[in-house]
């Protein structure tokens, strides 16, 4: 497999990338990679990690994508980007399997539907984050912040794709729910409302609406809204677990007493954030492009990236693109691409 990777993507690249990176060549004997970033630092791993160069192909770039630069104009203004480099390479080569990246969304949607393309049929890509659950479960939210305008159809889709990379995963009749403001039928705002009645029509098993303090009760497997109001919840949900970890620090720290209960109950706290570790590791699709695109949290550390490239590997080896491909033409609505 050969998995192509922006080195520079994320707010602790280059390091934690090729440290990543290094990871995942290690633990996969049929890895190839394809590095994209300062040539010497990529040279200086290699070594420092005994990794056979001939495993390693180097395209060299110093300029990183940033939040600050334009989500639509950076291929034509930094054409020698990481980023742009990544998308101009899987745009023409048809051996790589899979591209990694932590650069800015924005940036990654356009470059994917402007170079890569999506799958025949489908309207929108869409970003898929996962999220630990009460239940000691995962649950899937889709859209997490591609689309901020979307359509019924559009939704649709979203769901279908998700349910296809559940089914890769082991999941045989994932449960599907709407983001919305109440669970019965006819709650929230039209385009809720038109997506509730659409997907009581598919053969999904769709199980109603979940409210936003409901989404980690283990209710559904995939919670399927617009990336606006996804994104929203989702760095809304982040804040308040680092709001709440912090609290909890300041009072485990307060003194000496407390200080040492902390550290009696040390096995048991790791225990608590383990659901959190896990999810952190996991790694974002872009579900709907021509080909294999992922993304992982612009704070990601070495072990989420390495994590990403290996589940590229195994995502790539299952045939997702195919899978989605195949659940979209099922659905007889055909939506306007934009």
């Amino acid at each position: 497999m050969k998995i192509l990777v922006d080195a520079l993507g994320g707010d602790n690249a280059p390091k934690a990338v090729l440290e990543g990176a290094m990871g995942a060549l290690e633990k996969a004997s049929d890895l190839e990679l394809i590095l994209v970033g300062p040539k010497p630092d990529i040279e200086k791993a290699l070594s420092a990690h005994h990794i056979d160069p001939k495993r390693v192909e180097i395209i060299h770039s110093d300029v990183a994508v940033l939040n600050t630069d334009h989500p639509s104009l950076f291929i034509k203004q930094k054409p020698d980007s990481s980023m742009a480099l990544c998308f101009e390479t899987l745009r023409r080569r048809d051996d790589i399997d899979a591209m990694v990246s932590a650069g800015p969304t924005g940036a990654l949607l356009t470059g994917t539907v402007l170079r890569i393309g999506r799958l025949p049929g489908v309207g929108r890509p869409a970003l898929l984050a996962t999220l630990p659950t009460r239940g000691g479960n995962f649950v899937r939210l889709v859209d997490a912040g591609a689309n901020m305008d979307c359509k019924c159809e559009y939704l649709v889709q979203f769901a279908l794709m998700a349910d296809a990379y559940l089914k890769l995963l082991g999941i045989a009749s994932p449960r599907v729910a709407t983001l919305s403001v109440g669970q019965e039928e006819g709650k929230g705002n039209e385009l809720v409302k038109e997506t509730y009645a659409a997907l009581k029509q598919t053969s999904l098993n769709f199980v109603g609406n979940v409210e936003g303090d409901h989404v980690l009760k283990d209710e559904a497997d995939i919670v399927v809204c617009d990336g606006f109001a996804g994104n929203v919840f989702l760095k809304s949900l982040e804040e308040g677990a680092y709001f709440i970890s912090d609290l909890f620090k300041a009072a485990l720290y307060r003194n000496i007493f407390t200080k040492l209960g902390a550290l009696l109950q040390l096995k048991g706290l790791k225990k608590v954030k383990e659901p959190f570790n896990h999810a952190q590791k996991a790694c974002a699709p872009l579900l709907g492009a021509k080909k294999l695109v992922l993304k992982c949290h612009g704070k990601s550390q070495a072990e989420t990236f390495e994590a990403t490239i290996l589940e590229g590997s195994r995502l790539a080896k299952l045939g997702l693109q195919q899978k989605i491909a195949e659940a979209i033409g099922e659905i007889n609505i055909e939506p306007k691409a934009e």
